[in-house]
């Protein structure tokens, strides 16, 4: 249950037939990972609920809480002084300001300038990072690193002889996906064997596989060949150096860790332990696979009148069983790290999923007549998100699944934001943004619970 798109309702006035053409258009997608409660567009907004544009910006009268990403490992200040050399030898090699006479194509000329703006502007944000924040610096430097190469790429692009320059980021993209493979490969799950300390250990793993995988795949995009562009050939550079900059700091944050837990245990054991018995958790639930309209049925809902509802607990549902998968591709790929984030995710979501389904059954979630019921779904959201920050304060998994579904209630409050600042007079709908802090509500509430249900499988 994640961020939504802005879309309206859809008032049913045939539910058997409505329910059947929602469930064919869902049955396209459901293979698909989704990553919202309500992300994907509904029939229609002929009849979704409005609300005066001046009146929705009181939903966000109490401010939303800050957003806290846990730290797994310090990294030292030699760290992030090499990155900052780094992007500073990448806008070195790009002028301050390019003229017509040297680049002529001026979507180009423009895009070289605004990257380089950019990425010096965020590298001069990262160079101020206090100790507690090295950590985020230096994994945000592989974005400025990224788009600090593209501008200089680019703008050598311009006059370079591009087949020559194709075959050098050719070769760089083998070495590169030669670094990442070698990371990824020489893992070895080690740490302090206390409950505190195999929870952070759980959550490095897992922000370690996160980050080295992904780079792996964006690999893909670093292609060049004969008829790409200056521009083709900067991006995939910036892809290139983006993949270069992530092994470099986990070979960095490596070393930090290995340091601090130079007579640490091997945790791989207890690790696998864990995931077996949250696997076993699913298996127990047996949460019904979503094969058509029997599944509301089987989830004990039967009915909705509401079809916006209908759909945020269809993709409540969606969620589970995304984290469910998680857990089986993880074990499959041997990434104990992210298993173990999908077993906090799954016990996390189906505890939230059953929470909406028994409001939404109660009436105490239902469809909104006025903005205050909108802004008290919220602050709900609010005081759970402070209940659940007091209980979670450790590096861990489940600090990180906070700050994540913070994140995720930030982005619905962008979504209220964008509606008030139109018009006042104007009519606009909120209603999947009522939907979506009632997730957030649910997902928060049960978030404690869930942490505690997951550390009793893994620290026992």
């Amino acid at each position: 249950m994640r961020e939504s798109d802005e879309r309206g309702g859809h008032e049913r006035d045939d539910t058997g037939s409505h329910r059947r053409q929602f469930l064919a258009g869902v049955g396209a997608v459901t293979g698909v990972a989704v990553a919202g409660c309500s992300d994907l567009p509904l029939i229609g907004d002929e009849t979704a609920t409005t609300f005066p544009a001046g009146e929705v910006g009181t939903i966000l009268r109490e401010e939303e809480p800050p957003i806290e990403w846990p730290v797994p490992v310090q990294p030292d200040s030699s760290a992030l002084e090499g990155e900052l050399e780094r992007v500073d030898e990448l806008l070195a090699a790009v002028p301050e300001s390019i003229g017509r006479e040297d680049v002529p194509n001026g979507v180009v000329r423009e895009t070289i300038e605004e990257q380089r703006t950019e990425s010096a502007t965020a590298r001069g944000e990262a160079a101020e990072a206090e100790r507690t924040e090295r950590y985020h610096a230096l994994r945000e430097l592989r974005d400025v690193r990224e788009t600090a190469r593209t501008a200089a790429v680019t703008w050598l692009a311009v006059d370079a002889d591009t087949e020559q320059l194709g075959g050098e980021l050719r070769d760089e993209r083998d070495a590169v996906r030669s670094a990442i493979a070698d990371r990824l490969e020489g893992v070895e799950y080690r740490g302090a064997d206390t409950d505190e300390r195999r929870l952070r250990g759980a959550l490095y793993f897992y922000q370690r596989e996160a980050d080295l995988e992904h780079a792996e795949r964006s690999l893909g995009r670093a292609g060049a060949d004969q008829r790409d562009t200056v521009l083709d050939i900067g991006e995939s550079a910036g892809t290139l150096e983006f993949g270069a900059a992530t092994a470099g700091v986990w070979e960095q944050f490596d070393e930090r860790y290995d340091a601090a837990f130079d007579d640490g245990v091997a945790l791989e054991s207890a690790f696998e332990t864990a995931l077996e018995r949250s696997i076993d958790r699913t298996e127990t639930v047996d949460f019904p696979a979503q094969d058509g309209e029997e599944w509301y049925e089987a989830v004990g809902v039967g009915e909705l009148e509401d079809e916006q509802l209908e759909w945020t607990l269809w993709q409540a549902g969606r969620d589970v069983l995304n984290a469910q998968d998680r857990m089986r591709d993880a074990v499959d790929g041997g990434n104990l790290g992210t298993g173990l984030y999908g077993a906090v995710q799954f016990e996390q979501q189906f505890r939230a999923f059953e929470r909406l389904r028994d409001r939404i059954a109660d009436g105490a979630v239902a469809t909104p007549e006025t903005v205050a019921e909108i802004r008290e779904e919220r602050e709900r959201a609010l005081e759970a998100a402070t209940t659940a920050r007091e209980q979670l304060s450790q590096p861990s998994l489940g600090a990180y699944a906070l700050a994540e579904t913070l994140q995720s209630l930030a982005w619905i409050d962008d979504g209220v934001h964008r509606a008030a600042d139109t018009d006042p007079e104007a009519s606009v709908s909120i209603q999947d943004e009522y939907g979506d802090y009632a997730c957030r509500e649910a997902e928060l509430a049960v978030l404690p619970d869930a942490i505690d249900a997951f550390r009793a499988r893994f620290t026992d």
